[in-house]
């Protein structure tokens, strides 16, 4: 779904005329009707920054557009338990801001050692600062490199003739003409203002031969009943943090009801297919920044017309856990990590900051009716704190620890101590001649050209909270790896749009990439790393007198190394490519190993071919009895299907490991020795065949409970009864890669 610019009220085209020097006073930039420049970027965010200061460095004109009044987006706006990734991957200005911004507390940052996570992503640890101090760092590096800055300058209108932007005119009649333009905004508006290609559909997994994009449930996040408890660090075995706890929870306001109609925090809408097309972009929240320091606190006020049944549901969610014998703390409603000076970031949970559903206008909104969408969500985050800090259904522990918190007095002076800046985790994606995908996040393809790296996880957040199977669901969340692989090359082509459309504009955020490839390229540090980049394109541009799709690459790769920045990662030995099959791709339903709920520590690995996706997981051989895999396969069509289990075979393997499924039949337990090849003529043996309702009320469980080796997971699949027989009868393919370990003609 490709959109064109005609309809959006934000962005017009019109013409104008540009002639007025840069050398400006600051207090003369604001009253300027017209500012020329070699290089403008509009968007202040930390891409934005990076940008401008780059095109400073090298000696060109520049001018920062920032539609509000501050620098820096999130990494200054409240995300300041920075998701990094690997922070090897980050060079150029990006480390050299973070470097300067931890120093301001007397820190190091070892640039040359991995994340050390404890449980989790790579997030936070020396990277935890305080907001202010962040815009603090942002304005000091503009200052020095002397970028002229105008602030609350909404873009208007576009000037363009043929196929290059000739300047941007402002909502209060400033204009900015220049010969190179940079979009560093979240949302892609001066992309989309040019007339560039973009989407804003979830592209489904046909499209690009993906396995997370489209419609999406994933199995770790289907409402249960059975949650295991978590450690000290708030997450349970295998990782998954008791802020995404999904219970089968009644989404009618009167329960077993449907004619009642649907509770406040619930969206209409049918379930769909998975893997198909579908509109919407990741749930928006803020990040906010609290404190418990008395001294330096404001009240979280709660917003005006607050109104308890607006919480319903969180409060069944309460109900909910306490069935499940959880000791409610503030964690469950929102991951909230240690920053300096008794303060703390919060994120967002299963019911947190985030509201589904209300960002999905946000991409194509004017900026005042932003304002108004910020608005419903603050207003959203206040009235869910104060219902946990107030409401008799709430544990009283919970709402003491909820009273502990407050918005501190010297973090968003201007604005009450609220973030000035909304967490837009996803806007428009340019669809260029390039298009970054999960191929290219997982290592499959290559991207060429490279001019930086990603290295953060696939992490989607929910885009709607609905009604499936007749209880809330999330759908579109997604938070697992990438099959095992480093860091990966993000191409120069993803920035620069197709050359008919606009020859003079770069674009680092809005770039072209698939929904979930984006989910990974997303991260701060990377649109910092991509606007550097772009800025430096930019400038060599002008010097060479061509057009950013002309940019001579090995010139440009030789002045990104100059500046520092990472373009090469050491994979180790270099192996053939891999036919990598999707679930998607397979007969009746397929579940990779990722879907998965685990106890215990299961290790990823990916060292032979798995059967499906790009890894697979194994026991480790160690905590006999403790360690299991819990399938939740969502079956549409109730009826009977051969359940098959997907491992990769090997004599280290046990012999002997229990398969445990449940069905409409009830508990059936199997034995199943994985020394022995894991197809038969190239189909996966058959575990038995068993009813299934329709739903996800089916299970189908791997544990080490008395094995004799390594237990291993690699999915599992049911498969109609029919097309089964056909595929064991030689009438149609099974859709598997058999590598030689997987392969025997015994039956």
């Amino acid at each position: 779904m490709l959109r064109s610019t005609a309809h959006l009220p934000l962005l017009l085209i019109a013409t104008l005329t540009v002639a007025t020097p840069l050398s400006l006073k600051c207090h003369a930039q604001t009253a300027a009707t017209a500012v020329q420049a070699d290089v403008c970027v509009y968007g202040g965010t930390s891409g934005g920054v990076v940008a401008a200061v780059q095109v400073a460095r090298m000696g060109k004109r520049v001018v920062l557009v920032e539609p509000g009044r501050h620098l820096g987006g999130m990494t200054s706006g409240g995300l300041s338990a920075v998701d990094i990734g690997d922070p090897r991957s980050v060079g150029g200005l990006a480390r050299e801001y973070f470097t300067r911004l931890v120093a301001t507390y007397g820190k190091e940052l070892n640039w040359g050692q991995p994340f050390r996570g404890k449980g989790g992503p790579a997030t936070g640890g020396a990277y935890s600062i305080e907001p202010h101090v962040a815009e603090q760092v942002f304005d000091s590096m503009v200052a020095e490199a002397g970028v002229v800055v105008l602030r609350e300058a909404r873009l208007e209108s576009v000037r363009k003739s043929n196929n290059r932007i000739g300047a941007l005119v402002t909502e209060d009649g400033r204009s900015v003409s220049a010969t190179m333009f940079i979009d560093t905004t979240y949302e892609g508006d001066l992309m989309a203002a040019a007339g560039v290609s973009y989407t804003l559909e979830r592209e489904g997994n046909a499209k690009y031969g993906e396995q997370y994009n489209g419609i999406h449930y994933a199995a770790k996040y289907a409402p249960r009943t059975d949650h295991p408890q978590p450690g000290s660090n708030g997450r349970v075995p295998g990782g998954q943090g008791v802020w995404d706890r999904d219970f089968p929870l009644d989404p009618y306001v009167v329960k077993g009801d449907p004619s009642s109609g649907l509770l406040p925090l619930v969206s209409e809408g049918a379930p769909g297919n998975p893997g198909d097309p579908a509109p919407g972009v990741m749930a928006y929240c803020f990040r906010l920044c609290l404190t418990t320091d008395a001294s330096n606190m404001l009240p979280i006020e709660a917003p005006e017309n607050y109104d308890p049944k607006r919480y319903e549901l969180v409060a069944r969610f309460i109900e909910a856990c306490l069935e499940n014998g959880d000791e409610l703390d503030l964690r469950w409603f929102s991951k909230h990590d240690p920053l300096p000076n008794d303060k703390w970031d919060f994120n967002t949970a299963t019911f947190g900051g985030n509201l589904p559903g209300a960002s999905w206008e946000w991409p194509e909104a004017s900026y005042d009716r932003r304002e108004r969408i910020a608005k419903e969500i603050e207003n959203y985050h206040r009235g869910l704190f104060h219902f946990l800090a107030t409401d008799p259904r709430v544990p009283a522990k919970l709402r003491k620890e909820t009273r502990r918190f407050g918005l501190p007095k010297d973090e968003f002076t201007d604005n009450g101590g609220w973030p000035h800046q909304i967490y837009v985790r996803e806007g428009r994606r340019m669809v260029s001649d390039l298009v970054l995908t999960e191929h290219h996040t997982f290592g499959r393809e290559i991207a060429p050209r490279c001019i930086g790296l990603g290295s953060y996880g696939t992490d989607v957040h929910e885009i709607r909270r609905i009604v499936k199977d007749s209880v809330v669901m999330r759908e579109g969340k997604v938070a697992s790896g990438r099959g095992g692989y480093g860091p990966y090359d993000i191409g120069y082509g993803a920035i620069v749009p197709k050359q008919a459309e606009c020859e003079n504009l770069l674009v680092t955020f809005a770039l072209s990439a698939s929904h979930t490839a984006f989910a990974s390229i997303r991260m701060e540090p990377v649109l910092m790393v991509t606007s550097q980049s772009a800025a430096t394109a930019a400038c060599q541009a002008i010097d060479a007198n061509v057009s950013v799709q002309q940019v001579d690459y090995d010139k440009l790769r030789k002045r990104l190394i100059a500046d520092g920045q990472v373009l090469e990662w050491k994979h180790g030995k270099k192996k053939p490519p891999r036919r990598t099959v999707n679930s998607a791709d397979l007969p009746g339903i397929a579940v990779d190993d990722d879907e998965a709920v685990y106890t215990g520590h299961w290790v990823q690995s990916s060292g032979v071919p798995p059967m499906i996706g790009n890894s697979y997981r194994h026991d480790a051989n160690t905590d006999r009895g403790k360690k299991s895999a819990t399938f939740a396969p969502d079956v549409s069509t109730p009826g009977r299907y051969e359940v098959r289990l997907l491992y990769t075979p090997d004599p280290n393997r046990s012999s002997a490991v229990k398969v445990v499924i449940h069905s409409r039949e009830g508990m059936k337990v199997v034995s199943v020795n994985q020394k022995q090849p894991a197809m038969v003529d190239g189909i996966p043996r058959a575990l038995g065949v068993f009813d299934f309702d329709a739903g996800n009320s089916g299970r189908v469980i791997i544990t080490n409970e008395d094995a004799d080796g390594y237990v291993n997971v690699d999915g599992i699949q049911l498969v109609p009864i029919e097309i089964a027989k056909d595929e064991r009868m030689g009438k149609r393919p099974s859709g598997y890669v058999e590598p030689p370990s997987h392969r025997t003609t015994q039956r």
